[in-house]
């Protein structure tokens, strides 16, 4: 028998935005990271949704993600009942809007010096009553063990437990000082990088093998460093000392570039994860009941990301 819109009265709003995020990214991963929950949440309410329907609305297979016939008419409706139940929301009590007391996050050690600093001057002007204590790390820390609000990180998308928000994309550039290009010269290919000097970022981790998008494909280059730092701001330190290539930030990068500080070596590759994606600055936390005051703050960095960054 054919179900009737009543039947759907036990659906909430966070399990219908789960599945329009999969439909619209193909991606779980995707998917928890851009609504701020966990790959784990957004799989159950799915699930949750699919067993209430009675019919497949996502075909999953290990590398693709894609919706069934029945999936592609529940997307519709699902963003109609979004609208409704959104509209019928109440506002929320001016109390919440208050923006005070302690937000607690680490960082990595980049944005002690780039971006960060100006930001939270910006956000403790508009809010006065508000502290923050930040931690630069470029360890994995894990804001559930640790008494953190959040905690921002860098690199590449992980699967996680942990519920996930991107905060901005960019892209990864080699690079060296202009010291030494005039002394050794460039690779004209990335297959050719492990004759130059290199210096790695082993901070969270130690990643031998880069991966070099270019318009001839992805390369793959298993890197033999000549120099190891454990921070991003060691490693720009060391690069602009002209100690040998190192892969920096875009955001970081190009003031140099465009300076003549630093020279973009491959300039037509990027590096990019193992999976083809580009690097990311993204925030994760336990609970998606997050403080207003830990929301205000990275809702004001990704504001400001976007119009800095993009």
């Amino acid at each position: 028998m054919p179900r009737k819109f009543s039947d759907f009265d036990s659906l909430r709003i966070v399990e219908l935005s789960a599945y329009c995020a999969v439909a619209e990214r193909r991606s779980f991963v995707d998917a928890a990271r851009s609504i701020g929950s966990s790959p784990s949440t957004v799989t159950r309410a799915v699930k949750s949704i699919e067993a209430l329907v009675g019919e497949e609305l996502i075909n999953r297979t290990q590398r693709f993600t894609s919706l069934t016939p029945a999936g592609e008419v529940f997307y519709d409706i699902a963003k109609d009942m979004i609208t409704r139940l959104s509209e019928g929301t109440s506002e929320l009590s001016i109390n919440s809007d208050s923006v005070l007391g302690w937000v607690r996050f680490t960082a990595p050690a980049i944005l002690e010096s780039h971006f960060l600093p100006e930001l939270l001057h910006e956000l403790v002007k508009l809010h006065p009553d508000l502290k923050v204590d930040v931690s630069y790390l470029d360890e994995f820390i894990d804001p559930s063990q640790s008494g953190l609000d959040f905690a921002i990180r860098g690199a590449y998308p992980v699967d996680s437990n942990l519920i996930g928000q991107t905060l901005w994309t960019y892209d990864r550039y080699l690079v060296a000082a202009s010291d030494y290009v005039e002394k050794w010269g460039v690779p004209e290919h990335p297959n050719l990088l492990n004759t130059h000097q290199i210096i790695m970022h082993t901070g969270p981790r130690i990643l031998k093998d880069w991966y070099l998008k270019g318009l001839d494909g992805v390369t793959r280059v298993n890197i033999s460093p000549s120099h190891r730092v454990n921070t991003g701001t060691g490693l720009l330190a060391l690069t602009k000392k002209g100690l040998g290539i190192a892969r920096l930030a875009s955001w970081v990068a190009a003031p140099l570039i465009e300076s003549g500080e630093l020279v973009r070596i491959c300039p037509e590759y990027t590096v990019v994860s193992s999976a083809g994606q580009r690097a990311e600055i993204h925030a994760v936390y336990q609970s998606p009941s997050l403080s207003n005051r830990a929301r205000t703050v990275l809702n004001h960095i990704k504001a400001r990301a976007k119009k800095s960054f993009a």
